[in-house]
């Protein structure tokens, strides 16, 4: 991450940027939450702050929540990243890492799963570009499971279970990530080069790149594999050309978001 492009280099969005263009309701309950538990823990000072500091600054201190980070703990998309480096490691050379207490629970459970469905890995953190359409990303995995050629994504959860008690799913966002993955045409046989601007990601892609590309392999279905503290499951998803259709519809959606709407108001 963080390279600079090249005068010729292709800049594609990554597939999860042009996701997250996507409305998430989760997300606005997460930040208000943060902001009352910020609230209820300077409860007791709070009104002294108000007098010392003004409404003003207090109530931005208090918005602001979401983006203060608690040092002492991993956020969730850190502890998604050694979580998934964990599992691919043990599934590509069926050696058991060595892992952190809070890891040790996510890959006892994808070990308790594989010892199941042994994985056989065909090609495992597979970056791919749709120059026809500017996006790449990176799938976790092809395989075959029981003879069905699957694109493979593997998200991880510290929630097993939800408010209800009922075991967490994977969200549906996922089907539009693997049928972009699977409707790109050209996969890396290099390390990719990405770039972040903006908070957004992007792949670069050069002249000499696209020579040494390869076709993405082709695929039967959808597979995301869910991994929590106390339980590992891997669910079928569809990936087929409706849901890449719909996909590109959200593509164009975050164009708008990114781009247009910055350019559609002229000069009083």
């Amino acid at each position: 991450d963080g390279q600079k492009p090249a005068d010729d280099d292709e800049r594609h969005w990554s597939v999860t940027t042009i996701i997250g263009a996507l409305d998430k309701p989760a997300l606005l309950y997460w930040a208000a939450e943060q902001t009352a538990v910020a609230a209820v823990n300077s409860a007791r000072t709070l009104e002294a702050r108000v007098e010392e500091e003004g409404v003003d600054t207090v109530v931005k201190w208090l918005r602001d929540a979401r983006f203060r980070r608690d040092r002492t703990r991993r956020t969730a998309a850190e502890l998604g990243t050694e979580v998934h480096a964990a599992c691919e490691a043990y599934a590509l050379t069926g050696q058991r890492p060595d892992v952190d207490a809070e890891v040790q629970p996510f890959l006892d459970q994808f070990d308790r799963w594989a010892q199941e469905f042994p994985p056989v890995c065909q090609a495992a953190q597979v970056t791919v570009y749709s120059p026809s359409d500017g996006y790449a990303g990176t799938c976790d995995a092809f395989l075959p499971v029981g003879g069905v050629r699957c694109i493979v994504d593997s998200k991880s959860s510290r929630k097993s279970f939800d408010n209800r008690g009922n075991p967490t799913t994977p969200y549906p966002e996922v089907a539009l990530q693997l049928a972009a993955y699977r409707h790109a045409e050209l996969a890396a046989v290099w390390r990719p080069r990405r770039m972040e601007q903006y908070r957004r990601r992007y792949y670069l892609l050069g002249a000499a790149e696209r020579e040494m590309a390869v076709p993405v392999p082709e695929v039967d279905t959808g597979l995301v594999i869910h991994i929590t503290p106390d339980h590992c499951d891997a669910y079928p998803v569809e990936c087929g050309p409706d849901i890449f259709e719909a996909f590109l519809f959200i593509q164009e959606a975050a164009r708008w978001q990114f781009q247009t709407s910055k350019t559609v108001i002229g000069r009083p």
